[in-house]
């Protein structure tokens, strides 16, 4: 319809829109102008490019955003409770950035308030920032950031630290709790972070806010309250982050670590895999072990193998042959040997402890035994509703005295 009008419809229309837009009006006009913003970008590209027009409203939609998330830290933004006015206007940017990607290039206002998107608790918020982030990663070539100016192409060149921002959103997106994980979002964050790792390597000036800065990582959701090490090596810290994160248990989460550990393989260099090799392999001998050990347990109590227990381990045994096949199996034995070894006299050393504890403080010992006890308890009935879920059966028998 908007393709069809005059220019002289089209301007009271958008007029309206402008006015709706104001911040005296309402919540629901003002989420209909930006919406309906997206609608001339779609239809009428020429009328927007006309006037300034196209400039005014990437103004307008940076000052939006900003307004809505607060100009804050990227967790606060984890409180927000309105999500609708964030996304419609992401999804105004992003079609005026796939059209004039040049035009808002020079809004880094937006970009900030974007990149703080990335850990919006909101799906499809994070989606949308992190396909906006991707699609001007993708116009960028990792040339263009050997030296920084005010006409640089991208603007991790013109926000310094920024790129450690959105590299740690992104790792945020992969934590998710297990049901909240997304394919979409995880297939987005491992190609954002397969660009970032290369450029990381090259111009790891880019995570710091000056060149004096360091690395201040104050991660809040550190598992097994295990401090992640602090050092002046960007893809190192990535690295780590991921292989922590993959520490904890969760089937959608550490198939998404796998998955960028793939990726990496693909797109990096040797060198730098060779020097993290360490770092991949332990998460992923981890969960081969585990489902070697549950297969172990199932065949030693005569019960069925479980066919999805068996299928866990194929993802890592795959990533792992694509780590040795990229970095020679002289070195990927040698590292992989060295942690089977570390994991073996980890083991050993919980189980002295443990029976040290049996002999020292019974007490202790046991509650430690009604605490595994439960937590056993719980986890068959979980698996118990899965099989029923998966026969289709959501409903409980009733009860005949």
């Amino acid at each position: 319809l908007l393709s069809r009008l005059s220019t002289q419809v089209l301007l009271s229309l958008y007029e309206y829109a402008e006015r709706w837009s104001d911040e005296t009006s309402g919540v629901q006009l003002r989420r209909t102008s930006v919406q309906l913003f997206g609608l001339f970008v779609d239809a009428r590209l020429d009328f927007v490019k006309k006037g300034g027009r196209a400039e005014a409203l990437v103004s307008h939609l940076s000052r939006t955003l900003n307004a809505e998330i607060a100009d804050v830290d990227h967790t606060s933004v984890l409180i927000a409770k309105e999500w609708e006015m964030i996304y419609f206007s992401l999804q105004t940017f992003e079609k005026i950035s796939n059209a004039l990607s040049p035009l808002v290039w020079k809004e880094l206002t937006m970009w900030t308030s974007i990149f703080k998107c990335l850990a919006h608790p909101h799906p499809w918020v994070q989606l949308i920032a992190s396909r906006t982030v991707h699609s001007h990663f993708s116009s960028c070539k990792v040339s263009q950031f050997e030296k920084i100016s005010d006409n640089a192409a991208s603007v991790l060149l013109k926000i310094p630290g920024s790129l450690f921002e959105v590299t740690r959103n992104l790792c945020f997106e992969i934590n998710s709790e297990e049901e909240h994980q997304s394919d979409d979002i995880n297939t987005m964050a491992i190609k954002n972070l397969s660009w970032i790792i290369n450029v990381m390597d090259k111009y790891p000036s880019l995570c710091f806010k000056n060149e004096e800065a360091k690395l201040a990582i104050t991660e809040a959701d550190k598992e097994d309250d295990e401090e992640e090490k602090v050092n002046n090596s960007p893809v190192t810290w990535l690295i780590t982050r991921l292989s922590n994160i993959a520490k904890k248990r969760g089937t959608k989460r550490r198939e998404a670590v796998f998955k960028c550990f793939a990726a990496f393989v693909t797109v990096c260099d040797a060198s730098i895999l060779c020097n993290h090799l360490e770092l991949m392999i332990e998460p992923l001998n981890r969960v081969v072990v585990e489902s070697e050990a549950r297969e172990e347990h199932l065949m030693f109590m005569n019960q069925p193998t479980n066919m999805n227990s068996s299928e866990v381990a194929d993802l890592p045994n795959e990533v792992l042959q694509l780590l040795e096949d990229k970095c020679g199996t002289e070195i990927f034995i040698k590292i992989l040997a060295a942690i089977k070894s570390k994991a073996r006299e980890k083991r050993d050393s919980r189980k002295q402890r443990i029976a040290q504890e049996g002999m020292q403080d019974p007490e202790a010992a046991a509650k430690r035994r009604i605490t595994k006890q439960v937590k056993e308890k719980s986890r068959m009935k979980r698996r118990i509703n899965e099989r029923k879920i998966g026969r289709g059966v959501f409903t409980k028998k009733p009860r005949h005295h």
